[in-house]
Formats: C-alpha cells, structure tokens, sequence
C-alpha cells in the first residue's frame, strides 16, 4: 500500500515539475487503471473551450490537432492553434485571408457557400456566371489569387472578343457590358445604350428596338457605321430642308457621324 502510494505521489510530483498542464483531471480522458487507449466516455467538453467541436471535428482524433514528439508536448492543449491553416495547407495562399468559414464549413470543404460571398467581391456572379466552375475564371493555382484577376470581361472572352472583331465588323470596344449582359451574348442587350446614344430616353425614346439593325446600324457587318436618318432611313431629314436649316452652321456636313457631333442627345439645338 505504501509503495503503491509513493509511487503515486512521485508521479504527481514529477508531472507538476513538467510541462503537464494539470487544470484538467486525467480522468476526464482516460481510464482510471490505464493511460492507453483513451476513454470512450470522455466527459471533456470541447465546447467550453475558445475552439468548440463540430461535424467533421468531432470525430477527429485529438493527435491531430494537439501535436507533439512527447507526452509532454501532447498535453500542452492550450498551445493549440485554432487556425485553419494550422492543420489544413491553404491552397488559396493566404489570398482570401485566414477565415476559411467564408467559403468553406467544418461539414465538408465543398464550396457551399463561396458563390454568396462571391457577390461580396468586386465581381458578383450573376446570370451565366454564377452556374460556372471556379476553374472557368481560375484555371490554375496561381489564378486562384484575387489580385491575378480582374473584372474586365475580356480576361475571360478576349478571344470571343477577337473573333467577333477580326470577322463581323464588331466594334473594336473591350466595354463588353454596353452591348451585353451575363446571361447572353445574343441577342445584344441595348438597355445601355443610351451611354452613346439615348434611344430609351428623350426623342427617341418612343421607338420599339429590339435589333440593333432596326433603322439606324443599316450595315449589320459594320455597328460603327450609322445613320441619323438622312434620307428618310429613320424620320424625314430631306437634304434640302436640312441644308437650308443649317446654313448658317460652319463646318455644316450632311452626313450622318456630323449630325451626330453636334446632336449626340438627340436634340435640337
């Protein structure tokens, strides 16, 4: 009895000296007759702690957080890191910050949720955009960095773009969204054309467009080349009367690009 109590006091006495961090009984992870393997019934609860347990940590075994080459450095638990990267290599390289329950849950490292915080950045996906993979933008590691994209649409349809460009007549503006939308490239979305030339607002509001052809780009090859109407193309705008409208007018040409740099709302003057 005696040697059994010395013993006991020689082990507490030699766990106080050492790095044991003994504010948790033993028993509350281990049986009481051994040390090896660790109770089933553990009545520690994670939860109390500034790292509470859920899915996936749960079922993780201690030794894979709390690490060490000893007894003694298994049992620093309050050194632990409560990092993501601690324990999970970040693949992303810091990019996106240190707070991975942004795009990820400790269920699964499935991206649940990135497409919401996508909308957070300076790129929300909408329409065709928010059905697509991250590898269609991101193709490789390196683009997985925010700052190696951009929110131009040509990074991602320059050669769309060039095609259209070199064979069509498209009109040499890497300002996509003027003429489109994300769901579609046809049919052209002209709801920001007003930016050029207000056809939803002022004089022209009243027309019914639905093709950029309609009266006023008549080279379906060429949207660059237009007409204001001369020659009866849109409304009555006879020579004539034109030419004696502005006769007073230097620089008078009449000609389409003229009536538009001078009349680029529409207006009268």
């Amino acid at each position: 009895m005696a040697s059994s109590f010395t013993i006991l006091i020689l082990l507490v006495l030699a766990m106080q000296q050492s790095q044991f961090e003994l504010d948790i009984d033993c028993q509350v992870c281990h049986h009481s007759d051994r040390w090896k393997p660790l109770s089933n019934n553990r009545s520690f609860d994670h939860n109390d702690t500034a790292f509470p347990l859920f899915d996936k940590h749960q079922i993780t075994d201690c030794i894979q957080c709390h690490l060490g080459e000893t007894t003694e450095e298994f049992h620093q638990f309050s050194t632990a890191e409560s990092l993501c990267s601690s324990c999970h290599m970040d693949i992303h390289f810091e990019e996106f910050g240190q707070n991975c329950e942004k795009c990820h849950t400790s269920s699964s490292w499935d991206f649940l949720s990135w497409r919401f915080k996508h909308d957070e950045t300076l790129f929300p996906l909408i329409g065709t955009h928010s059905v697509i993979g991250c590898n269609e933008c991101h193709s490789d590691k390196q683009s997985l960095k925010v700052l190696n994209r951009t929110t131009e649409c040509v990074d991602c349809h320059y050669t769309v773009y060039l095609v259209e460009v070199n064979t069509s007549g498209h009109t040499e503006n890497e300002n996509c969204y003027l003429c489109h939308n994300t769901r579609n490239w046809f049919p052209s979305d002209m709801s920001h054309h007003d930016v050029f030339f207000p056809i939803f607002t002022g004089n022209h509001r009243e027309g019914v467009w639905s093709t950029c052809e309609a009266e006023c780009h008549v080279n379906p090859n060429n949207f660059k080349d237009f007409s204001c109407g001369l020659n009866g193309v849109c409304h009555e705008h006879r020579q004539s009367d034109m030419d004696d409208e502005h006769d007073d007018e230097s620089g008078y040409k009449y000609e389409s690009k003229s009536c538009y740099n001078c009349h680029p709302d529409g207006r009268e003057h």
